[in-house]
């Protein structure tokens, strides 16, 4: 090819071509489908996340609903929140769990698609020693948490035995095994509650059984 053709063929791929160069690279939302890099995982995160929370706030409330009543915490406004942020830690725990297991996923489709390179390998290997850190540290975070609400439950107790009558004053009170106070003057209180419904022709009704995770959803929500 002569010189001149020469010229001739780049002025014409200079007078396709576009005005600025910028038009012809890919930008963020307008990448050609040949460029886009196939997904390895499918994955909404803001629905992981959403998951998560609801994960952290079940492992929660079936710790401490032996610990402490969903009506000890309602009205509390202490307790709610503490509810809140310890959920919102675990759920944190959980996510950044649950995030490392999907990188390891990705990890083995890698090795799965025959990525052997001893990069992968090593990073599958810490991403391993990683996941088994997080499940220690979460379990040991819920078992800390729990012993923060023992020690509540111990508060409590103390605060009402503190406002209990003098011994000479308790004629007629029950007791629990471990000392705690279940009522004073039941047996009057129940009396006097039959009579008057039946002076008023009313009946008493059976209360209706709400699960422990309804109750604590249902103190949540209403803060």
């Amino acid at each position: 090819m002569k010189i001149k053709d020469e010229r001739a063929k780049l002025e014409e791929l200079l007078n396709q071509s576009a005005n600025r160069i910028n038009d012809n690279v890919p930008t963020p939302g307008n990448i050609p489908e040949e460029l886009q890099s196939e997904p390895i995982i499918n994955v909404d995160f803001a629905e992981l996340r959403i998951k998560c929370e609801k994960e952290a706030k079940t492992m929660l409330t079936n710790s401490i609903q032996f610990i402490l009543s969903a009506s000890e915490i309602k009205g509390n406004k202490y307790l709610v929140g503490k509810l809140k942020v310890d959920i919102m830690s675990l759920s944190g725990m959980i996510y950044q769990l649950r995030v490392t297991e999907l990188a390891q996923l990705a990890q083995l489709n890698e090795m799965n698609r025959g990525n052997l390179h001893h990069r992968v390998i090593d990073s599958f290997s810490s991403l391993s020693k990683i996941i088994a850190e997080n499940n220690k540290q979460l379990l040991g975070t819920v078992e800390a948490i729990k012993s923060t609400y023992k020690d509540i439950k111990q508060d409590i107790r103390e605060k009402q035995t503190e406002s209990l009558p003098s011994p000479q004053d308790t004629a007629g009170m029950l007791a629990q095994g471990d000392g705690g106070v279940i009522s004073f003057g039941t047996k009057e209180l129940i009396n006097n509650v039959k009579r008057q419904a039946k002076e008023n022709n009313q009946f008493i009704e059976d209360a209706k059984i709400i699960s422990a995770d309804e109750e604590f959803n249902k103190i949540i929500e209403e803060q």
